[in-house]
C-alpha cells in the first residue's frame, strides 16, 4: 500500500485523541465528537468511513472484555428494529451532495447536543428535575422506537446515530453494566456491517488508510487516558463541557454549509426567537413546581 502523508491527517488524528478519551471516559462519543472535523477536513466520502473504520479495534477489545454482561435478547432486538433504518441510510449517503452531508450532519450533532444540555444541565441544575418515575405511555413509546428507527437511519448514513438509539436502550437495559456492554456489542454488530458496505463500495482508498494509519496511534492514546482517568473524572460535570463544545462545532458546521439567503436568514432568526421563548417559558414553569415540590419536603 502506498502510504500518502497530508497535514489534514494529522489534525484529523489529533482530534481522534479528545474523542477517544471521551469514549475511554463515559463508553461513547468518540464518533460524534470528531465527527465535524472529520467531515470538515477530509470530506464526507473519506470522513464517514474514516469515523466506522476507526473505532473497530477498540469496540472489538471492549466487547470481548464485557462478553458476560451483554443483554443478548435486547441486543437481538435493537439490532432488528435498527436494520431497515441502517440499509436505508446507507443507500441515502450515496446519493446526497457533500454539501447536503454536511448540513445535516451539522444538524444532527446539533441536535444531539440539544439534548444531551437539556438532560445534564437545564434539567438538573435549572428545573430542578426531581427524577420522579414517569408513567410508560403510548407517546413516549413512540417516541423510544422513533428514536431507535431514526438512531439506524443516522448510523448508517453518518455513524452517529448512538444517542438516538441510546433513548431507547436506557429504558430496555436498566443494569448499568449491561447497558454500556450492550450497547459496544451493537456498535461492533452496526459498524461492521457498516465496514463491509463502504468497503463494498471502494471507501478504503490508499488516502483513506494512511489517513487511518496516522490516527489509529493517537485514538490509542486518547482511548488509554480516557480509561485511567474514569473513575477520577465528574462525568456529569464532564459531559456538559463535551456537549456544549459539541454544539459549538456542529452549529458551525450546520450553519457555514447552508446556503443562506436575506429572507432564510430573516425567517430563520424570527422561528429561532419564537422556539427559544417558548422553551424557556415551558423550563420556567417546570421550575417552579419542581422548587415548590422541594420545598414541601
Amino acid at each position: 500500500m502506498d502510504f500518502i502523508y497530508k497535514f489534514d491527517y494529522l489534525l484529523v488524528g489529533l482530534m481522534q485523541v479528545i474523542g477517544f478519551f471521551v469514549q475511554g471516559a463515559t463508553g461513547f462519543g468518540c464518533t460524534v465528537i470528531a465527527a465535524p472535523v472529520t467531515n470538515g477536513l477530509l470530506g464526507t466520502t473519506m470522513g464517514v468511513p474514516y469515523g466506522t473504520a476507526i473505532t473497530i479495534p477498540f469496540l472489538y477489545y471492549l466487547a470481548i472484555k464485557g462478553r458476560k454482561d451483554i443483554s443478548w435478547k435486547d441486543l437481538a432486538k435493537i439490532v432488528v428494529l435498527c436494520a431497515p433504518g441502517l440499509l436505508l441510510g446507507q443507500f441515502l449517503f450515496y446519493q446526497i451532495t457533500p454539501q447536503t452531508a454536511k448540513i445535516l450532519i451539522g444538524a444532527m450533532v446539533t441536535v444531539i447536543a440539544v439534548m444531551n444540555l437539556h438532560k445534564y444541565i437545564i434539567k438538573p441544575l435549572v428545573i430542578k428535575d426531581l427524577e420522579e418515575e414517569v408513567a410508560d405511555t403510548l407517546l413516549r413509546r413512540v417516541f423510544r422506537y422513533g428514536c431507535l428507527i431514526l438512531g439506524g437511519i443516522v448510523h448508517g448514513a453518518f455513524n452517529i446515530g448512538g444517542p438516538l438509539i441510546t433513548v431507547y436502550t436506557l429504558e430496555a437495559v436498566q443494569d448499568k453494566k449491561k447497558f454500556r456492554n450492550t450497547m459496544t456489542m451493537l456498535w461492533v454488530v452496526l459498524n461492521s456491517w457498516n465496514l463491509f458496505n463502504q468497503n463494498q463500495n471502494g471507501a478504503f482508498t490508499a488516502e483513506l488508510n494512511s489517513a487511518l494509519l496516522i490516527a489509529l496511534p493517537l485514538a490509542g492514546i486518547g482511548f488509554f487516558f480516557g480509561m485511567r482517568f474514569l473513575e477520577k473524572i465528574n462525568r456529569e460535570q464532564f459531559l456538559r463541557l463535551v456537549y456544549v463544545v459539541l454544539l459549538l462545532i456542529g452549529s458551525n458546521m450546520l450553519l457555514s454549509n447552508i446556503p443562506w439567503t436575506a429572507d432564510m436568514k430573516v425567517t430563520s432568526m424570527v422561528a429561532a426567537l419564537v422556539v427559544l421563548c417558548g422553551y424557556a417559558m415551558n423550563v420556567v414553569k417546570k421550575r417552579k413546581v419542581n422548587v415548590a415540590k422541594l420545598q414541601e419536603n
